[in-house]
């Protein structure tokens, strides 16, 4: 690694706080799927992997009574300064052990976050108790991100995609992003560089974070849920909505409800 990239890690960093926000802050395309699913009157809802709050804050302006949990300092830190008096209330917590009393009309993890779970274990641990704090007659909506067949054929090779954002400073960032997924592994290796270009009176930085997600297949995650007593109620392959097709579509939309009897 050349030695003018610095790392740190995606979860306790300030940085990459503001270089999430920078590029998700303002995003929105997603709210009309939790919208179309939840109910129509306000409920409680608690959002697994909250980070600055952009979904949460809007849900509440809708009037639902929202909890965001998050592991990232930084992040809730963020989130808490642009909640209102009304809410949405922040904690930093693990959704492995989620140390709640309530239940919730929905649960909703947004933007791939369950894919950071990447032991299976874990997975379930999450989702058995998420089906315990959720009403009976409540909904999971969840975001997923499943690998590409051509990204699975590379067999471990690194597929490269960068963006570029603007900054509100009049700078740039270069959002570099490298991904591969070793078959039969379901882990899928992502590294992000991020390549700061500020005005002249400041010194340009590079960041670079790896992490791991669980690179599950739309049977994969379909078996997992129906172990942990969820059945499906819709699938999506995009933010329109569009039914999914396991061929053409790497983002996956799903809601779902508890299904009858005790989960295996």
């Amino acid at each position: 690694m050349p030695q003018n990239i610095r790392t740190g890690r995606i979860y306790d960093h300030a940085r990459y706080t503001a270089l999430y926000d920078l590029e998700l802050g303002d995003f929105r395309e997603d709210l009309p799927f939790y919208r179309h699913h939840l109910p129509a009157e306000p409920c409680a809802i608690l959002e697994l992997g909250c980070g600055t709050g952009r979904i949460s804050r809007s849900l509440a302006a809708d009037g639902h009574r929202l909890t965001g949990i998050d592991l990232s300092l930084p992040m809730l830190t963020v989130a808490a300064r642009a909640a209102t008096a009304a809410g949405p209330r922040y904690a930093c917590m693990d959704m492995t052990a989620l140390a709640l009393r309530t239940t919730f009309g929905a649960i909703i993890a947004p933007y791939n976050t369950l894919n950071l779970l990447t032991r299976p274990e874990d997975l379930r641990t999450c989702l058995s108790q998420v089906r315990h704090l959720l009403a009976r007659e409540g909904v999971l909506l969840l975001q997923l991100y499943l690998p590409d067949q051509n990204l699975r054929a590379l067999a471990g090779k690194k597929r490269f995609q960068f963006r570029i954002f603007n900054r509100p400073d009049g700078g740039q960032v270069i959002k570099e992003i490298l991904k591969s997924i070793a078959p039969p592994s379901c882990l899928m290796e992502i590294t992000e560089r991020y390549r700061l270009r500020f005005r002249k009176e400041q010194p340009d930085e590079d960041w670079q974070y790896s992490y791991q997600i669980l690179g599950y297949g739309f049977t994969q995650w379909l078996e997992i849920f129906t172990e942990q007593g969820f059945r499906l109620e819709a699938a999506y392959g995009d933010y329109a909505l569009t039914p999914f097709v396991p061929e053409e579509h790497t983002t996956l939309l799903v809601a779902l409800k508890k299904a009858g009897g005790i989960p295996q």
